[in-house]
């Protein structure tokens, strides 16, 4: 607020830094998530005696990258309420 961010502009920054650092996260944790998943099932799988054939749909990665992304911007909503109601004075005065 102290640039010059209205209200809104504040809680939308929140929102794309909040989205920036859950895509950071989503493009090399799903690829090496599934391959380790893939790998602890067929030891696991291979010591119980049964056959190993692990099936990752790639819906069911959708459905996780999407749902990260909303869980994230819903966690990051109170913060950016609290960032977007502040007043940039008296913070920055606080400093």
């Amino acid at each position: 607020m102290s640039l010059g961010f209205a209200r809104r502009q504040v809680a939308l920054t929140v929102s794309w830094q909040t989205t920036t650092v859950a895509v950071i996260g989503i493009v090399p944790g799903l690829p090496l998530g599934s391959a380790a998943g893939r790998l602890v099932w067929t030891v696991f799988a291979s010591n119980l005696g049964v056959v190993a054939e692990p099936v990752v749909t790639a819906w069911v990665l959708i459905v996780i990258a999407i749902g990260t992304l909303v869980v994230a911007n819903l966690l990051a909503a109170g913060p950016a309420l609290m960032a977007s109601r502040s007043n940039a004075a008296t913070l920055v005065k606080a400093e």
